[in-house]
């Protein structure tokens, strides 16, 4: 199960609004995963470092630009020297970083490349220091953001479930924030795989007011959810408060390869 926030493009977007739209298709990973460090944070690019285009707010308030290099030479430990410097990256160096007007937390920001705009989000702290959920969902502010929820399959094709009454919407992101911070075991990773292979793994997805979404994975029979790179345990009474969210829900078992 991948640990990672993504975002996409819910089918229905709030008309007259400020909107930003993917431009190019999901890149298949090269190898090097596409991040940033800024303002302590580590931040991952946008699906796979797509580009983007922004409808009603074109982002001008100058942030900064990637000036060290994260890539390693074969044979150096020369990006290691970077690891946690602010404006490092493996991607798009020298691009310039914008704050998102809609997004005024920083929790996603944009980077501007000659003539094209990525997007980056929070994944992490550049230091590698725990990160709570209470800290994840404030940048986020998913409570400002969020217009309705899909549970959908893992692998994302399938919406399975539709959440369009705020209130609930409201009440789900509450529960969010009484998710803690957990370190894996092997065993538990091993755990994780399994109730992913045997179709027990769900995407929670919020679709925001912009356009795009934030997704989580979740695993309700182990109760784990993931925010960013970190994994959480969610307590018995974010599943009593929404029993009904998981109930019914059959997806097929992921083929092995």
């Amino acid at each position: 199960m991948l640990g990672v926030a993504v975002y996409k493009f819910p089918q229905t977007p709030l008309p007259n609004s400020p909107q930003i739209s993917q431009q190019t298709p999901v890149s298949s990973p090269t190898g090097v995963r596409k991040i940033l460090n800024y303002n302590g944070y580590r931040y991952a690019f946008v699906a796979d470092g797509a580009q983007f285009k922004f409808t009603g707010m074109e982002p001008d308030k100058s942030l900064g630009a990637l000036e060290f290099d994260l890539n390693q030479e074969p044979g150096k430990n020369d990006g290691d020297k970077n690891a946690e410097k602010d404006y490092a990256a493996t991607f798009a160096m020298g691009g310039k970083l914008y704050e998102i007007p809609t997004y005024p937390s920083h929790f996603r920001i944009a980077v501007k490349d000659e003539q094209y705009y990525y997007l980056a989000e929070i994944v992490a702290k550049v230091d590698d220091s725990a990160m709570s959920a209470k800290e994840y969902l404030d940048l986020a502010n998913l409570k400002e953001h969020a217009k309705d929820i899909y549970i959908l399959n893992h692998v994302g094709n399938d919406v399975q479930k539709t959440i369009t009454d705020h209130p609930i919407v409201e009440s789900i992101i509450e529960g969010l924030y009484s998710a803690k911070k957990t370190e894996l075991s092997i065993k538990e990773y091993e755990a994780l795989a399994a109730a992913q292979s045997q179709g027990k793994s769900y995407q929670l997805q919020f679709n925001l007011k912009d356009g795009t979404y934030i997704a989580m994975y979740i695993i309700p029979e182990l109760k784990v959810v993931s925010m960013g790179d970190a994994y959480y345990y969610l307590p018995d009474t974010f599943f009593d408060q929404t029993s009904d969210l998981f109930s019914g829900l059959t997806q097929e078992v992921l083929p092995l390869y």
